[in-house]
């Protein structure tokens, strides 16, 4: 049983290296290049923490405790940049929807603006950004609070005047 958990250790490295060498050499774009190596490094760290885990178990129940602590070792060395990657996978997710509700919330005040109706902006939001009818009916009843629509305006006000100092600097 042993044996198989640093066979799945090896499995991992060598899943790593040769889907990484085979990514490389293939004709992908950028992103999907990038997100086929991030699959491939976040199954081969998945590997490596279950391996080094079980092996870490096995070695100190059979009293080999050298092997044991080493696999300890790289288990939470493992584990930590699998986390790691994975929080920072959910900071980059939790940072598009933010942009993407500001970006929606700037549309919308614009075609508020503009004098359009609830209904040409509810079509807008169901048709051409593809929210479900109750989604665009709670996001335009978010931004139509007073308190919430303050802040928001801003928010956009602040980002605005970020981008326009960022752009004089560059």
């Amino acid at each position: 049983m042993l044996q198989l958990c640093y066979l799945g250790m090896a499995f991992a490295a060598v899943f790593y290296i040769v889907f990484g060498l085979a990514v490389k050499l293939m004709d992908l774009d950028d992103k999907l290049r990038n997100y086929t190596r991030l699959v491939i490094l976040i199954t081969s760290l998945s590997i490596l923490v279950l391996s080094s885990l079980s092996s870490t178990i096995l070695n100190m129940r059979v009293g080999i405790y050298l092997y044991g602590i080493l696999s300890l070792i790289l288990f939470v060395a493992s584990s930590f940049i699998l986390l790691s990657i994975i929080i920072e996978l959910h900071h980059i997710n939790t940072k598009n929807k933010v942009r993407r509700f500001m970006i929606l919330f700037d549309k919308v005040e614009s075609f508020i603006s503009e004098g359009k109706t609830q209904e040409e902006i509810m079509s807008y939001l169901t048709g051409i950004q593809k929210l479900t009818r109750k989604e665009a009916s709670d996001f335009l009843m978010f931004i139509s609070d007073p308190t919430n629509h303050q802040f928001l305006a801003d928010v956009n006000a602040q980002i605005h005047a970020a981008k326009v100092q960022y752009e004089k600097k560059g």
